[in-house]
């Protein structure tokens, strides 16, 4: 499918990110987990305030939505399989968790470059990309 405008490449930002907040929500969960509980929280609490500051991000610059379509950008490079983390070992969890950053990252990346002409946007979505980093030095 693909990422055509303003709305569509920030819906698919806020779907990275509640992807990886109901993921380490329901990690939280599994009890083989238990030693990594803290970092699973901090992920889950970035992860909820990114999917607040996409929403942010969207609702201050709606005026620019209409103006400007994106060629060639597609959701399939980012789109990954929802695995269960009730079933998953500590080590698989924290290796999903990095996967989804890595994701998120290049995404964010792309993403800012390819709405460049819009500088408050692409700001917005390169500092995501940059606590996606930060996110990642913690884990």
């Amino acid at each position: 499918m693909p990422l055509i405008n303003f709305g569509s490449i920030l819906s698919f930002a806020e779907e990275i990110e509640k992807q990886q907040l109901d993921f380490c929500t329901q990690a939280l969960q599994n009890s083989a987990c238990a030693e990594i509980h803290s970092q699973l929280e901090t992920v889950a609490k970035a992860a909820k305030k990114r999917v607040s500051e996409v929403q942010r991000v969207r609702r201050e610059n709606v005026s620019e939505m209409i103006l400007e379509t994106f060629e060639g950008f597609v959701r399939a490079p980012f789109l990954m399989e929802n695995k269960d983390p009730s079933a998953m070992s500590a080590e698989e969890t924290t290796a999903q968790i990095h996967q989804m950053g890595d994701r998120a990252m290049d995404y964010y990346e792309k993403a800012a470059a390819k709405m460049k002409s819009q500088k408050d946007v692409a700001r917005a979505l390169k500092g995501l990309k940059k606590k996606h980093s930060k996110d990642q030095k913690n884990l």
